[in-house]
């Protein structure tokens, strides 16, 4: 009987959740990487968010924000507890197995975090590519569930130690303890311009772009027909100058 009842429980739940009279709609985040979505004075706030407001604006709904770690934000939408998942999510192949994903709203780079030291000095106020052979031997950093690593790993670079983490936060503290001469690892792997940002903040580390290139885009479940919505909405977003607006407003480097 208990067992009828969950499950009874659960189809309802599933049928609120994907039903167009809902007057919410379910955005699932990992608000630990700035500028695209963080928290600032206890609201989760950022480049993704302000795009995710005003999808549900134009679809009549309000948005409700769940917080989770990244590597949490794909298996959370396949168990449909979510509308759709905003974090600067890149749409990989081994991703499009499990959900499906709208056009790209913003093209990207990956980029190197290391401490600053001359050594690096010829690379700067330049746009040169980072020799990724200079992480031969070293210990990188990358978040836990993105394709940082699957970059770094195809990449085939001798002897590199690859630390995974649970957030961007804990990763950012390891950098900045090896500035100070007390950390574990050489250099981390983000989004260009979440480095730009972290080293606009801390003049002891230095940034350079990496040889990967990616795109950001809006993850749903399987066949959800929010995606035919969404993906006109993000479209006239591009098309009207807004997606470059709010770059400019979060101090986006493209």
């Amino acid at each position: 009987m208990k067992k009828s009842l969950f499950a009874i429980i659960f189809f309802l739940s599933t049928i609120l959740l994907h039903s167009t009279e809902r007057s919410e709609i379910v955005l699932l985040t990992s608000a630990d990487n700035p500028p695209y979505e963080f928290t600032r004075l206890g609201e989760i706030v950022g480049f993704d968010i302000d795009i995710a407001k005003i999808i549900a604006e134009k679809l009549g709904k309000t948005l409700l924000i769940k917080d989770m770690p990244f590597s949490s934000l794909i298996p959370t939408l396949m168990s449909e507890r979510g509308d759709f998942a905003m974090a600067a999510i890149t749409p990989t192949n081994a991703r499009r197995e499990n959900v499906d994903f709208s056009i790209p709203y913003q093209n990207n780079i990956s980029a190197v975090v290391l401490v600053n030291k001359d050594e690096f000095s010829y690379m700067k106020d330049t746009d040169a590519i980072f020799p990724i052979v200079l992480l031969e031997g070293k210990t990188v950093g990358v978040q836990l569930g993105t394709h940082h690593e699957s970059d770094i790993r195809a990449a085939n670079i001798p002897d590199i130690e690859i630390k995974r983490y649970d957030n961007i936060g804990t990763m950012v503290a390891e950098i900045s303890n090896s500035a100070n001469g007390n950390g574990t690892i050489y250099a981390l792997i983000i989004g260009n311009a979440e480095a730009q940002m972290l080293v606009k903040k801390n003049p002891k580390l230095c940034s350079f772009p990496l040889q990967f290139s990616d795109s950001f885009a809006i993850a749903f479940t399987k066949n959800s027909p929010l995606k035919v919505e969404i993906n006109e909405i993000l479209k006239l977003l591009k098309e009207t100058g807004k997606i470059s607006d709010l770059e400019i407003k979060w101090d986006i480097a493209q």
